[in-house]
């Protein structure tokens, strides 16, 4: 072969080699680039998740605390007759506290999870809502009971149409249901919610 043809094969061959190198190199940085890109918004997406599902589950336990302070005066107003009105009294302004708290705070925390939220974690943040809604309308039947009128519950109506069905779907007396087995099953709802919520984030125990 002529040594002039040759070098000029030899350059071609040479610059043809370095295109494709020049190529698969452009191609691996634009697949590192994306998986960089795409790992950095899932990243994004699960910091904002954990935001959102962190400020729920505090707004819903500070709820169920609120709610149980309820519980205490109602159960001293039979034990303690001569003091009646005024553990009656006390549980009124308790739950109406914890009403508020639940307007200001769960339901706006609820409607941000709503829109942010996995499936399994809005199922479960539904089923804590009910529950909550059930041991606060049963606690308000309670006191309206002893005051003997109902209670006004502001802005929010009745949260529940259906809360004599649920009740009894739940085995219980929709006529004077156990506050304690309905504080338990909202409580048992709130560590499902957050079982929900960790799975979700792959970190078992994140919220709890």
């Amino acid at each position: 072969m002529d040594a002039g043809l040759a070098a000029v094969l030899g350059a071609t061959v040479g610059a043809f080699g370095t295109a494709v190198t020049g190529v698969a190199a452009a191609s691996f940085t634009y697949r590192s680039a994306r998986r960089q890109v795409k790992a950095e918004a899932l990243r994004t997406l699960r910091e904002s998740r954990r935001a959102t599902y962190t400020s729920f589950a505090e707004a819903s336990g500070r709820y169920l605390e609120m709610l149980a302070t309820t519980l205490t005066p109602l159960e001293n107003v039979g034990r303690f007759p001569e003091e009646r009105e005024q553990w009656i009294e006390n549980a009124h302004r308790r739950w109406s506290k914890a009403l508020r708290h639940r307007q200001n705070q769960v339901e706006g925390q609820r409607l941000c999870l709503a829109l942010d939220a996995t499936r399994p974690v809005s199922d479960a943040a539904e089923d804590l809502a009910k529950n909550c809604a059930l041991l606060s309308y049963a606690t308000r039947r309670a006191i309206a009971a002893h005051k003997g009128h109902d209670l006004d519950t502001g802005p929010i109506e009745p949260p529940l149409p259906s809360y004599i069905d649920l009740l009894t779907e739940g085995g219980l007396d929709p006529e004077a249901p156990d506050l304690k087995a309905l504080q338990s099953r909202a409580r048992d709802a709130y560590n499902a919610f957050l079982s929900a919520a960790a799975a979700d984030l792959g970190e078992n125990g994140m919220l709890a």
